[in-house]
C-alpha cells in the first residue's frame, strides 16, 4: 500500500503542475492574440493610409480615369455588388464601391476639373478664385481639416429662414459625408452658393475668374460652367414640403407595392404661376378639361378654397402613373422626387442643369422621361399615346425608377458624390492653411485658427467672422 502511494506521488505531482501552467498558457496565448490583434489594426490602418495616398496619385485626372483598386486596408468590393434595397441609405461606402455602384456619377466633377486645369493652364484654383467679393448674400466658405469640417465665411444665411435651411441642409450633407467616409478626406477650401440665383453670370466682371459650388447652372450661359454642381439641400430635408429624402424614398416604394395598374391613368401637377409664369401657364392651358388630367394651380402656403381642395402631399404624387416637371425660378427640386415614383416623368426643355441631369434620357430604349414642347404645344398629343400604350409608359416608369429612385437618385449616391468631390477638387485646388495672423492689443501678429466648427455654426445666428453690434439681434457677448 505504501509502495504504490510512493509511486503514484509523482503523477499526482506531474497533474498538478499541468493543472497550474495550463492558465499560464492561456494567458500568454490571449497576450499573443491581443498583440497580433493591435499589429493587424495597426497594419491596416497604415495600408488605409498607403491606399489612400496611391488613390490620391491616382486621382490626379478626371475622377473617370480612377481605377477601383482593392487593398488590405480598403473594404474589397470583390464579392460585393450594388443592392438598392440593402444599401440605398449606407453612407459609408468606400470609393471603390461608390465607383462600382455608380460608374456614371460624375460626369459633372470631371466636366468641372477639366474645365479649370485648361481655364487655369495647369496651375491650382488659389484663394483668390473661392472668394465671396463678388456675391452678395447666401454665399459660404468651408474648410475640412484633420476631418473636420469648418465655416470660415458666411454672410446673410442665418437671418432668413428659408436660406438657413438651404445652407444648413447642405452642410447636413457635406458633414455626414466626412463623418461616415471609412477614407481619409483630404484637407480643402470651397465656396457654396445657395440661391436659386446665385449672380452668376456674364455681367459680373467680378466672377470672371471665380469659381463656386452650386446647386444648378444655366446651360445657356457660359460663364456658369465655372461652377461645380453640389446635390441641393433637398437631399438632406424639403422644409415644409416633405421630411429627409430617404424617408420619401421609404414611403414612395410602400406606395409601389400595388404596382403600375393600381396607379391612378392620370397626369399629375400641382404648383403656382409665381414662378415662370408662362411656362406654368401654358401647362395649365393645355391641360384644362382633358379626361387624362389632375393638372391644377395651387398657391404656396394656401388655404383657402380650390388651393385647399387641391393640395396634395409629395408621396401623393406617386399614386399616379404620369407626372409633370416644370421649372420655376431655376431648377426644381420636385423632379428628384418624382423619379423616385415609379412613374412617368412629363417635362419641357430644361434651361438649368444639376449634377444628375446628364442622366436624364427623352429617347431610345433606356428613355426614363418624356419630353414635350417648351410651351407645351404637344402635350395632348403625347398623353393621348402614352394612355392609348400603357406597356410604353411601364417601360419608360421602369428605365426611370431602375436609374434614379435605385441607384442615382439614392443617398448613398449623393453622398458618394460628395465624396468624389472632395478629392477631385483636392487635386486642382489650393491646401489651405487653417492658420491666419491676428494682431493683437499689443501690436504682435498672433496665429489663429481660422473660422469655427460645424457644431458650433448649427447654433450660430451671426455672419462669419461675427460682425454683431451691441442691439443686433444676433450679437453675442461670447467668443
Amino acid at each position: 500500500m505504501a509502495a504504490f502511494e510512493l509511486h503514484r506521488q509523482p503523477a499526482s505531482n506531474t497533474m498538478s503542475m499541468r493543472q497550474m501552467a495550463r492558465p499560464r498558457i492561456i494567458i500568454l496565448l490571449s497576450v499573443a492574440l491581443l498583440v497580433l490583434g493591435f499589429w493587424r489594426l495597426s497594419s491596416d490602418w497604415d495600408n488605409a493610409q498607403i491606399t489612400y495616398e496611391t488613390d490620391k496619385t491616382r486621382l490626379s485626372g478626371s475622377s473617370a480615369s480612377y481605377t477601383p483598386k482593392t487593398t488590405k486596408g480598403s473594404h474589397s468590393t470583390s464579392g460585393w455588388k450594388w443592392n438598392a434595397d440593402r444599401d440605398r441609405s449606407d453612407h459609408s461606402l468606400t470609393l471603390d464601391q461608390c465607383h462600382s455602384a455608380f460608374p456614371e456619377l460624375y460626369t459633372e466633377i470631371d466636366r468641372s476639373a477639366d474645365y479649370w486645369r485648361k481655364f487655369l493652364n495647369g496651375k491650382k484654383i488659389g484663394p483668390e478664385h473661392i472668394d465671396l467679393g463678388w456675391s452678395g448674400d447666401g454665399g459660404l466658405q468651408c474648410m475640412i481639416y484633420n476631418q473636420q469640417l469648418y465655416i470660415t465665411f458666411s454672410r446673410g444665411l442665418n437671418h432668413f429662414q428659408h436660406w438657413k435651411e438651404r445652407s444648413h441642409g447642405t452642410l447636413h450633407q457635406i458633414h455626414r459625408a466626412i463623418l461616415a467616409s471609412r477614407e481619409p478626406i483630404p484637407n480643402i477650401e470651397f465656396s457654396i452658393k445657395i440661391n436659386d440665383r446665385i449672380e452668376f453670370t456674364e455681367r459680373m466682371p467680378k466672377s470672371e475668374n471665380s469659381t463656386v459650388w452650386a446647386f444648378s447652372r444655366n446651360m445657356s450661359d457660359p460663364i456658369t460652367e465655372q461652377i461645380w454642381l453640389v446635390p441641393d439641400f433637398n437631399w438632406w430635408e424639403y422644409p415644409r414640403v416633405m421630411g429627409s429624402f430617404a424617408d420619401f424614398q421609404r414611403q414612395a416604394l410602400e406606395l409601389d407595392r400595388d404596382g403600375w395598374n393600381a396607379k391612378r391613368d392620370q397626369l399629375v401637377w400641382r404648383g403656382t404661376t409665381s414662378f415662370n409664369a408662362p411656362l406654368r401657364q401654358a401647362l395649365i392651358n393645355q391641360s384644362d378639361s382633358q379626361p387624362w388630367s389632375d393638372v391644377h394651380k395651387v398657391d404656396e402656403d394656401s388655404t383657402a378654397g380650390d388651393a385647399a381642395k387641391f393640395r396634395i402631399t409629395m408621396p401623393d404624387h406617386c399614386k399616379y402613373k404620369y407626372a409633370v416637371h416644370t421649372e420655376g425660378t431655376t431648377w426644381s427640386g420636385r423632379l428628384k422626387y418624382l423619379l423616385s415614383c415609379h412613374l412617368v416623368v412629363v417635362a419641357h426643355p430644361l434651361t438649368w442643369h444639376t449634377h444628375l441631369y446628364h442622366l436624364l434620357k427623352h429617347d431610345g430604349p433606356n428613355q426614363n422621361y418624356v419630353q414635350v414642347a417648351g410651351d407645351f404645344a404637344n402635350l395632348r398629343e403625347q398623353m393621348e399615346d402614352l394612355v392609348a400604350n400603357p406597356k410604353k409608359g411601364k417601360i419608360i416608369a421602369d428605365n426611370a425608377a431602375a436609374t434614379f429612385r435605385d441607384k442615382y437618385g439614392t443617398p448613398a449616391a449623393q453622398t458618394c458624390y460628395w465624396r468624389q468631390l472632395f478629392h477631385t477638387w483636392s487635386k486642382v485646388a489650393y491646401e489651405p492653411d487653417p492658420y491666419e495672423g491676428i494682431t493683437g492689443s499689443d501690436g504682435k501678429v498672433h496665429k489663429q485658427w481660422r473660422g469655427m466648427t460645424y457644431e458650433q455654426y448649427m447654433i450660430w445666428f451671426c455672419n462669419v467672422p461675427d460682425d454683431s453690434k451691441p442691439g443686433d439681434d444676433c450679437y453675442h457677448t461670447y467668443g
